[in-house]
């Protein structure tokens, strides 16, 4: 069995002439036919199918997915065109109420959402349970353009919202596809400062907290709003900070307009304090130039050493303690080793350890 999931055809073929049972199933109830599926080895699948004693439509695993649903996720278009001609039901869904044509869309096999399109049966505007997320919403989030392409070619309705009340714009620019996003904001249909309900974010923030500069570039060139807050009070500068992207740091920073020491998000973290937290050297160092104020704790009266410790920057951490004035007075530098050995990175623990013998 995992030899059929990883594709080892000469490993499964040797397993097989020593008697190795194929009728057994994993916890998760998937066959050996599923997992060759998974695997993507047509000799192997082809082996599978030629024993006749499968159930090519049998729905496994967590996801409760068939054969042909596992070939569409993972994008083995042979494989896919093999379960197919063999009788495969391109009609099941699986736990999640996704159907193949969503399953392909996700993963942006682009042979398989043409087959699937071709056949006229598939409800393109159609939602899956969890998320409530449609065929192109998925292409979107995904990034892949060429399936965003063929589905709204095909009649996608851009208009839908999933369950936290995100639009596909706000999808396409946490996904980062410049092209994508370009093309929806070319309709002047979406509200391009409208905060989705989970966390209170508008697109440029999802642009900014991932790092997608030139996402970021251009919705700030179409009159996106840098002022808004999220739901926990994170400013664009605070997400920016996360996603680690120098130049989007870099121009909300030349604005003039972000307090730097301002601290929110659950944590209660200033930008520095994120940068830290992040491991992100060049943010940290950028933020410091500018004035950042090192000396603020956290909701949990973490400071930017204990941050730092965390992230794993040997140069933040390097920095932190030259500047003498941490790890004394109530927190001694024993208090940073035993964080360092929580976080079980034994290079700043010994860093912290040689400065508190110096």
């Amino acid at each position: 069995m995992m030899a059929a999931a990883r594709g080892h055809y000469d490993v499964y073929n040797l397993l097989v002439s020593e008697g190795a049972d194929l009728s057994l199933t994993d916890v998760d109830n998937k066959d050996c036919l599923m997992l060759a599926s998974e695997g993507g080895n047509m000799s192997i699948v082809k082996h599978l199918l030629s024993l006749k004693i499968f159930d090519i439509n049998r729905q496994g695993g967590v996801f409760r997915q068939s054969a042909v649903m596992v070939a569409a996720v993972e994008g083995h278009d042979v494989v896919y065109n093999l379960l197919v001609s063999e009788g495969a039901d391109l009609s099941l869904t699986d736990v999640d109420n996704m159907d193949c044509l969503m399953l392909a869309c996700e993963r942006g096999n682009m042979s398989i959402v043409k087959h699937l399109l071709s056949l006229k049966t598939f409800d393109i505007n159609r939602q899956r349970s969890s998320n409530r997320q449609s065929a192109v919403m998925m292409a979107a989030t995904s990034g892949h353009y060429d399936v965003y392409n063929l589905l709204v070619s095909e009649g996608a309705d851009l208009s839908l919202t999933d369950v936290y009340n995100m639009d596909c714009l706000m999808l396409a620019s946490e996904g980062g596809n410049m092209s994508i996003v370009k093309h929806l904001l070319s309709l002047k249909t979406f509200d391009i400062n409208r905060q989705r309900s989970s966390d209170r974010q508008s697109v440029v923030m999802m642009a900014a907290a991932r790092g997608h500069y030139d996402v970021y570039n251009l919705l700030v060139s179409e009159g996106a709003d840098l002022s808004l807050t999220d739901k926990f009070n994170k400013a664009c500068l605070m997400l920016a900070c996360e996603g680690g992207n120098m130049s989007i740091v870099n121009h909300l920073l030349s604005l003039k307009t972000f307090d730097i020491n301002r601290q929110g998000g659950f944590n209660r973290q200033s930008a520095v304090m994120m940068a830290a937290a992040s491991g992100n050297y060049d943010v940290y160092n950028l933020l410091v130039s500018e004035g950042a104020d090192l000396s603020l704790t956290d909701k949990f009266n973490k400071d930017c050493l204990m941050l730092a410790c965390e992230g794993g920057n040997i140069s933040i951490v390097e920095h932190l303690l030259s500047l003498k004035q941490l790890g004394q007075g109530q927190r001694g530098l024993e208090e940073y080793i035993t964080f360092a050995e929580e976080w079980f990175n034994q290079k700043i623990m010994n860093l912290v350890r040689s400065s508190s013998s110096r």
